[in-house]
């Protein structure tokens, strides 16, 4: 019979849950867990379901500053329709307000929130397209800025420009010093993927740091100083990144955006970008 467990981290059972994850990623066609959950595996807590010491669905959660759970749930293909689902999420629910991360919303997760009464809070967008001859196009960066790849001696302007940029944003905001370093350490990482821009005095106004996975780049975060706003820096970090992604070899790029970030939006479909998936962040309010 199945059995379920609680763990303060999920870091010594790491190779199960990326296991687990990964059955259900060929499965769905959508990774249950996030890139930032699967790097702070020690900073999760693990609420396990296992059959005869197997982890066959699980829940990683944190804790936010406003005593909020957050969290992701799977249950491993061969084991979905036995109400897995509910019981994780009734596990980690307590008397917290909690939210949960549906990646690609799938039907199952769909059910799972109706049936415990959490409503759709928050979406984020996937978009993408194909890179074309077009992205091969020389970018020169706006007269009196420069645009260049990153350096070790960038890091620190580089965290305090995107802290200032997604301030209001729980996840990208939070991003830190150890948590740069982790990402520096993947196999994805280079450099010269990702771009600076700065203005005639060095000061840094944005950012377009992309993510090489085989023929697919991700414009893995974009930002642009808010005081720099509506000089058109935006769209030549982007042109900037595509050219980038063409003279690579690459043959697609995808993004993710929130789903009402107009502006956002408004200029990546203007450069071809469209709707590929959607993540929907469920609540349930504490009353």
């Amino acid at each position: 019979m199945p059995d379920l467990s609680t763990a303060a981290s999920a870091a010594p059972r790491s190779a199960e849950v990326r296991e687990l994850a990964d059955a259900a990623t060929a499965a769905d066609g959508v990774a249950p867990f996030n890139e930032d959950t699967l790097l702070s595996l020690g900073e999760r807590r693990l609420t396990a379901i296992n059959d005869s010491g197997r982890l066959i669905a699980a829940a990683l959660t944190r804790d936010l500053d406003d005593g909020t759970v957050e969290g992701e749930l799977v249950v491993h293909p061969e084991h979905r329709r036995r109400g897995l689902g509910g019981e994780l999420s009734d596990a980690v629910t307590g008397e917290a307000a909690p939210v949960f991360w549906a990646h690609g919303n799938l039907a199952g997760a769909v059910a799972l929130a109706s049936s415990r009464g959490l409503d759709a809070v928050r979406t984020l967008l996937k978009l993408g397209r194909p890179l074309t001859a077009a992205d091969a196009e020389t970018v020169s960066a706006p007269d009196g800025y420069s645009i260049s790849p990153f350096a070790p001696d960038d890091a620190d302007d580089f965290l305090a420009l995107n802290a200032i940029v997604f301030r209001s944003h729980p996840e990208q905001g939070a991003l830190d010093a150890p948590g740069l370093q982790a990402r520096q350490s993947t196999d994805w990482f280079n450099a010269d993927d990702f771009l600076l821009l700065r203005d005639a005095d060095g000061t840094l106004l944005g950012y377009n740091w992309l993510k090489r996975e085989g023929d697919e780049v991700e414009i893995y975060v974009v930002g642009i100083a808010p005081q720099a706003a509506g000089r058109g820096l935006g769209r030549a970090l982007m042109q900037a990144g595509l050219e980038r992604m063409h003279s690579t070899g690459a043959k697609r790029t995808s993004l993710y955006v929130e789903g009402d970030n107009d502006a956002a939006l408004s200029l990546y479909r203007s450069l071809g970008y469209e709707q590929l998936s959607i993540d929907v962040q469920y609540r349930r309010n504490r009353s």
